[in-house]
């Protein structure tokens, strides 16, 4: 940037002690209203709604991690649903009871172990309102059959999952693709489904299964905004519809785009302001309007789990 203003200062001396015909002019002037365009781009700001939820955020069952989490959410008048595993429940569960004004617990099931139905039945009997993080981490996509009885139950119960998509730090990827959550979608119809990632890197797949399934949404977590800082707007590639809705071949209850993207961390706390100021920037870059971000950032988790927002 201060390379940038210093080109604004001495472009127009050089000029002048130069002197320059018509071709070089118009250069010159392109030149300076690239640079404008640049210098006048507002910086992403801390901005938000008043009322977040945080619908990707891992629980760590110490008494520091709760004493942060209670503080910096509260600054930002904040939930989260905070993903916890199942060697943590009880303590998990305590904190959210303890605090229902921010936490909306979610039970880390393994959807591979062999008393899984029962350790759903279990996490919904204590008060867990949704499940996830979850993997598919063996020889099964998410799509396979005999994950099939995991999906019928949570509807059952009108506990919404979160499975994780694309890769991840182990590696692996290929079980996890978001176009398996089109099957499930289609099969369990009153299942929410918002899962992690947006499948990175299968964006395009997650968006038009997002577009066609309304029980769909994604976040955006992980290394997806990081590595498309330079380029936010990249996203409208694969969540481009909000112009084509009521045209043809959009399904009829379509929504704006960016309505099928809820806000998340999957980091620490103290992380928070660092994951706002990236989304937003993501929003500023792709035009989203403001009763869609209000929606982004808490309004459709809310609507959800039912939680009345004041």
């Amino acid at each position: 940037m201060k390379k940038m203003i210093s080109m604004v200062i001495w472009l127009p001396l050089l000029f002048l002690i130069s002197g320059c015909n018509e071709k070089e002019t118009k250069l010159y002037e392109d030149t300076i209203k690239s640079i404008k365009k640049v210098i006048s781009k507002p910086e992403p700001t801390l901005s938000v709604p008043g009322f977040i939820i945080d619908s990707h955020i891992h629980y760590r069952a110490t008494d520091e991690w709760e004493k942060s989490f209670l503080t910096i959410y509260e600054k930002f008048n904040a939930m989260g649903c905070i993903l916890v595993n199942m060697r943590d429940l009880e303590r998990g569960i305590s904190f959210a009871k303890a605090h229902p004004e921010r936490v909306i617990p979610y039970a880390a099931i393994k959807i591979d172990s062999p008393t899984v139905l029962d350790d759903i039945q279990k996490v919904y009997d204590i008060g867990f309102k949704g499940l996830g993080e979850l993997f598919a981490v063996n020889q099964w996509n998410y799509d396979d059959p005999k994950y099939d009885p995991i999906w019928e139950l949570a509807e059952k119960l009108g506990m919404p999952v979160a499975p994780h998509t694309g890769i991840l730090a182990s590696g692996q990827l290929s079980r996890m693709r978001p176009g398996y959550l089109g099957t499930i979608a289609v099969k369990f119809p009153n299942l929410i489904i918002h899962a992690a990632h947006f499948g990175n890197p299968w964006y395009n797949e997650a968006g038009e299964i997002a577009r066609r399934n309304k029980n769909v949404f994604f976040d955006m977590t992980g290394s997806s905004l990081i590595k498309k800082d330079h380029d936010p707007g990249y996203w409208k590639n694969f969540l481009w519809w909000t112009s084509h809705i009521g045209k043809a071949h959009m399904p009829a209850d379509a929504v704006p785009a960016f309505e099928k993207i809820v806000f998340a961390t999957d980091e620490s706390p103290e992380a928070l302001e660092e994951n706002i100021i990236r989304f937003n920037k993501v929003l500023d870059a792709c035009g989203v309007t403001g009763e869609t971000r209000a929606k982004c950032y808490g309004l459709t988790i809310a609507q959800i789990h039912g939680i009345e927002v004041k």
